[in-house]
């Protein structure tokens, strides 16, 4: 496969040498930049929007209106499928691990970060009564939103203990490292933890279904399609966008990684780099929860917060699939490597 990562280093050698007597040192930090800024700020939000609606419009037409919560939040995963799926192609075993490692980063952006991106949005427009709404609606859903957060976080301990039962380690070591999976049994022990932890899930959000169908009947579905092409389109392109945005990170990465240690110091420098990492493979959710907070509606906030929620849960589900996936490569003669 094409080493872009390795392209891009070398082309921050080859300016930074050629050019030198132009600012060929700085070129590289305003292209990848300024490229990010597009990915992140526009292609990432539009594709995500585009895969989102469509598989909202589909989920209603095929499930009925009460799947779209649970469809629009598990599409936004597909980055990380896809991700696993590559590594495989590569014939690395430890693709696997990657989607269970990104679970608390789910947690603390869609519940902390989203909102106050939002209602700093707000403030800065000084729109008061939509903050003032929000507020509201904050303050009346205490309870289901406690629910959501107590889910993502039950999920999020069922990853730590599958992505163990793979690794023998904790997720917590940024997207550059290589991850080994373990051999054996322990595949298996993985997978049935994840099941546990969808099951439980389920349960939870069946009840919730017949409790308050309203929260899942009533979402915004003004821009909701039934295109299987606009669904197709948006995933590819927001998969490639995902893509191309960790090539960027990973080869800043590589670049200053001897810099910023300098500066910042080793463990900050670890740090910074799975925080970057995690918000990187949570840009769609993100997205998602940022459009369900701005809508001001109960059923748009529950899709803001299924946001993670239902994210960690198909992390789960992505997890069980790669599973699944080395066995059955394993039975055939074909060994993936650990």
């Amino acid at each position: 496969m094409i080493d872009i990562v390795g392209h891009l280093v070398n082309l921050h050698k080859v300016q930074s040498s050629q050019y030198a007597g132009y600012g060929g040192e700085y070129w590289f930090i305003i292209e990848t930049l300024a490229l990010g800024y597009v990915l992140c700020f526009h292609l990432i939000p539009r594709t995500t929007d585009m895969m989102v609606n469509a598989s909202a419009g589909l989920a209603a037409k095929h499930f009925g209106n009460k799947s779209r919560t649970l469809v629009i939040n598990a599409s936004t995963n597909n980055p990380e499928l896809a991700n696993m799926v590559a590594a495989f192609f590569m014939r690395k075993a430890g693709g696997v691990a990657n989607p269970l490692g990104s679970n608390l980063a789910n947690i603390y952006l869609m519940y902390l970060f989203a909102p106050i991106y939002v209602m700093l949005k707000w403030k800065l427009k000084k729109d008061q009564e939509s903050l003032d709404k929000f507020k509201k609606l904050i303050s009346q859903e205490k309870k289901l939103i406690f629910q959501h957060v107590s889910m993502a976080l039950l999920m999020f301990i069922f990853s730590i203990v599958g992505f163990w039962a793979l690794t023998a380690s904790h997720p917590f070591g940024g997207m550059s490292g290589e991850v080994k999976i373990q051999p054996g049994s322990f595949l298996l022990v993985a997978a049935v933890v994840c099941v546990i932890g969808i099951v439980i899930f389920q349960y939870w959000n069946g009840k919730l279904q017949k409790k308050d169908p309203e929260l899942f009947e009533d979402i915004d579905d003004d821009d909701h399609t039934e295109s299987w092409g606009e669904f197709i389109g948006g995933s590819l392109g927001l998969i490639l966008c995902s893509f191309a945005v960790n090539w960027l990170f990973l080869a800043w990465t590589i670049v200053y990684q001897g810099s910023l240690t300098t500066i910042l110091g080793a463990a900050i420098f670890t740090g910074l780099h799975y925080f970057i990492g995690a918000i990187i493979t949570s840009l769609p959710e993100m997205n998602v929860a940022v459009e369900g907070y701005s809508k001001i509606t109960r059923a748009d906030l529950n899709t803001a917060l299924s946001a993670a929620s239902v994210s960690n849960m198909t992390n789960l589900a992505i997890a069980i699939i790669g599973i699944l996936t080395i066995l059955i490569l394993k039975y055939t003669g074909i060994n993936l490597g650990l």
